[in-house]
């Protein structure tokens, strides 16, 4: 599974990405309010930039590369915001 917290103002095109690799789908949360190596984002005055979270399920063959094509994507484009996570999934019988 990709966990992607992103910067909500690449989400538009961070979905573009996933459609281009052919991901399988996604899920997205809005993120109220996050910390870490960037700074505070609270999405406010105070403390701009919002984030949102987005999980793709992709198989265990597929996964390495589509996180490997998702973080020079992102790399391309500049962002300093969006974290891209490789983690395992627990698979349900």
């Amino acid at each position: 599974m990709l966990l992607i917290v992103a910067d909500a103002a690449r989400f538009d095109a961070v979905r573009e990405d996933l459609g281009e690799l052919h991901a399988a789908g996604y899920s997205a949360l809005p993120v109220l309010e996050g910390a870490g190596r960037t700074g505070l984002h609270t999405g406010d005055r105070v403390h701009p930039g919002g984030l949102v979270a987005l999980f793709v399920v992709a198989a265990d063959a597929e996964a390495p590369a589509l996180f490997d094509s998702m973080v020079a994507r992102r790399d391309a484009a500049g962002d300093r915001i969006t974290r891209l996570f490789l983690l395992p999934v627990e698979r349900q019988a």
